[in-house]
């Protein structure tokens, strides 16, 4: 829900804030209350960005209630989200999400969290203590409109701190309107911090506050006892068709002349595999994904769209006849065989020029053939073995220019100009 200026005053009350602009983002607690964590534990990450709506999510210390302020205005943060849901407002004791609607495309805006500690004695007694700001950021929502659009890949970083130091600091160099990490983000999800890690602050950076992130599953993605629970820190994109809400990872954002389509490969293993017990079902989750794929792909945020690229984490062609597909007991997928039969068709009828793989940890290019229209570029891995990439692009309304960077050697491993569909 969001809230005008009129209704402000007293929800800022309810949280101890009494007017706009008097908070620093400095903790207010007091001397006495040392608490392990600071009570704002990570910068704001934006997720799962429409033309009108946006997500924001970080990390806190210590159960709290948190909010965006957001606004047009710099000086005038006007609106408010809470992150409400059946009446609840946005409360947990490590993770804060607020989803921000009724936005306008091509249109900046300018924003900032609220973070207020509370202590529950019983259900009818809480503490509610000084709450703390963080500086104004700002982000330009998705549309059709704009001359130039710009992304950056990482992926295969398995929580390596070090080499999501290097990652995130290229990127910042790069400076692209989206990142996409594009799985295997960490190695498994075994408790509520890794995300925190590897996610919310990688690398101990501020990577995602003004430019979002945009989220593509890995085999190691899904795995762990905690990955049912990665929605907390990686929020849901939500879709307005029925049919399609089952496949909240999956994503289509357009600014300019690109588009963007997010898939999600899934396991790297046969679902009827041991190691997972009977608990995956990826293969009828790669056929609905091949449903939603046409329908995006016909539609005109996608058909009109000069540059169309797609991303997910397992490639979906291998040159190598005798490459495992992931329909085999032995060993893993080095390549995604079922989704390379459902989406790579797909991908050249409707003139794809670009799919962004990861998975290897070693960079690879597979050209087009008579068959196969589209590229398929595959990133590198982490440290200390495999390489080290970041890939990127940026589409105007006449060429589309795709570069990968290796920063182990600090060498430019290839680039390619893809001219509009």
């Amino acid at each position: 829900m969001h809230m005008k200026l009129t209704d402000r005053r007293r929800f800022l009350g309810l949280l101890g804030l009494s007017g706009v602009g008097l908070f620093s983002g400095i903790p207010l607690a007091s001397a006495q209350e040392k608490p392990e964590r600071p009570l704002v534990d990570s910068p704001s990450v934006l997720q799962c960005p429409t033309e009108n709506s946006i997500a924001v999510a970080w990390a806190v210390g210590r159960s709290a209630a948190g909010l965006v302020e957001f606004g047009t205005d710099k000086d005038k943060l006007d609106q408010i989200a809470m992150g409400d849901v059946t009446g609840l407002n946005a409360y947990h004791d490590r993770y804060l999400q607020v989803r921000l609607h009724g936005l306008k495309p091509n249109t900046r805006y300018y924003y900032r969290t609220v973070t207020a500690p509370f202590i529950f004695h019983h259900g009818h007694k809480l503490e509610r203590q000084e709450p703390v700001a963080s500086d104004v950021f700002s982000f330009e929502t998705p549309g059709p409109d704009g001359e130039a659009a710009s992304f950056s890949v990482i992926n295969d970083t398995h929580n390596n701190q070090p080499t999501l130091k290097r990652l995130t600091d290229r990127l910042a160099e790069i400076g692209s309107d989206y990142t996409v990490m594009n799985g295997d983000i960490v190695s498994s999800y075994d408790n509520s911090e890794i995300a925190v890690e590897a996610i919310l602050r990688p690398g101990g950076s501020a990577f995602a506050t003004e430019r979002p992130m945009l989220f593509v599953p890995g085999n190691h993605d899904h795995r762990g006892q905690w990955a049912r629970n990665l929605p907390l820190a990686v929020p849901l994109w939500e879709h307005a068709a029925p049919e399609d809400r089952r496949l909240p990872r999956n994503f289509v954002v357009r600014k300019g002349p690109l588009a963007l389509i997010g898939l999600d490969t899934g396991e790297d293993k046969p679902d009827w595999h041991p190691a997972w017990g009977g608990l995956a079902r990826f293969e009828p989750y790669r056929i609905a994904q091949r449903d939603w794929l046409e329908r995006m792909l016909k539609s005109p945020t996608v058909a009109t769209a000069p540059f169309v690229v797609a991303f997910c984490h397992i490639p979906i062609f291998d040159a190598d006849p005798n490459a495992n597909g992931g329909d085999v007991l032995e060993n893993w997928a080095q390549f995604q065989r079922q989704a390379g039969n459902l989406w790579g068709p797909l991908l050249t009828k409707y003139g794809v020029q670009l799919l962004v793989a990861a998975h290897r940890h070693r960079f690879r290019c597979d050209t087009p053939t008579a068959d196969r229209t589209w590229t398929q570029i595959v990133g590198g891995g982490h440290e200390p073995k495999g390489q080290v990439t970041v890939i990127h692009g940026k589409a105007t309304e006449r060429s589309l220019e795709v570069v990968v960077d290796e920063l182990n050697e600090g060498k430019e491993l290839g680039r390619w100009n893809f001219p509009k569909r």
